[in-house]
């Protein structure tokens, strides 16, 4: 009887195991994307962030309202373009600058205040 239920656990813990490793294996990258908005109102930054936070591929986003600093980490995508950050901004999508996208933990995030960045 111990022999059957030692067999019987072996078998679920390996399914167990099994299923873990696969269900890792089939996630998206991480991405995120940094810009300053050119933005001074502070309605419309917080408009801007209740906005990307209602995508379902944001993960994460923040506006910083003293720097105008505009932060975000995806989910659930294979790339993330320019052109995709520009159609999230909606309305704001002419105004923002310094954009940089990368992929989260191996790309290196500019440290603010950004210097030397392209405007868009």
């Amino acid at each position: 009887m111990k022999i059957l239920l030692l067999s019987c656990a072996f078998v679920l813990s390996s399914f167990w195991g099994s299923a873990q490793i696969n269900g890792n294996q089939t996630s998206a990258p991480t991405f995120f994307a940094q810009c300053m908005v050119n933005v001074n109102n502070q309605t419309d930054l917080t408009t801007l962030e209740n906005q990307l936070r209602a995508i379902p591929y944001v993960q994460v986003a923040r506006v910083d309202i003293p720097t105008h600093r505009l932060f975000l980490i995806t989910k659930d995508i294979t790339s993330f373009t320019v052109t995709e950050f520009a159609s999230w901004m909606g309305t704001y999508s002419s105004s923002y600058s310094c954009l940089q996208i990368g992929l989260q933990g191996v790309d290196p995030i500019n440290p603010y205040p950004f210097t030397n960045c392209s405007e868009n």
